[in-house]
């Protein structure tokens, strides 16, 4: 998408990591890891911590604006988990 963007080639020998310098773009599969990480902590935790309690939470079914459900953290993880991702993301191998 990058080099796309910025017109440059594979023949052209850039690396991508001077492209992401250019444009400013994080790297998507660096950001996912570091997300299931802090998910492996976050399943590690103890119950009583704020950090699972909010992350496990959701909200009552009270009223909502109109419009597309608001996506949360764990959405990612659910949509891209087979199974629970609390159960995946502690057995992940490191």
């Amino acid at each position: 998408m990058e080099r796309s963007i910025l017109g440059v080639k594979l023949s052209d020998r850039v690396r991508n990591t001077t492209l992401r310098s250019i444009t400013q773009v994080a790297d998507v599969g660096e950001k996912t890891k570091l997300k299931w990480q802090w998910a492996g902590h976050v399943a590690r935790m103890k119950p009583d911590r704020w950090a699972k309690i909010v992350t496990h939470w959701t909200p009552d079914e009270g009223l909502r604006r109109r419009g597309r459900p608001r996506r949360r953290w764990c959405d990612d993880l659910v949509r891209f988990a087979e199974r629970s991702w609390p159960e995946i993301a502690r057995h992940r191998k490191v």
